[in-house]
């Protein structure tokens, strides 16, 4: 199961910070969520690589080129 952590945790050794997503077996992230240190992680939160760069608009009364 994968989890969304609301808190910072240490899981294996490693710090991970809030928002941060890990898989683990179910018994883990079912105790993690119940004591308010996670939640369980929806598919549509999942982070992705967007393939294309961010939308910059020009400051008011500027022009660019190419547009």
């Amino acid at each position: 199961m994968q989890i969304e952590l609301l808190k910072p945790h240490t899981h294996a050794g490693k710090r991970l910070a809030v928002g941060d997503r890990i898989d683990l077996n179910d018994a883990s992230a079912r105790w993690l969520i119940a004591q308010g240190v996670a939640k369980a992680a929806t598919a549509s939160a999942t982070p992705t690589t967007d393939s294309k760069p961010a939308r910059r608009d020009a400051t008011p009364g500027t022009t660019t080129q190419g547009d």
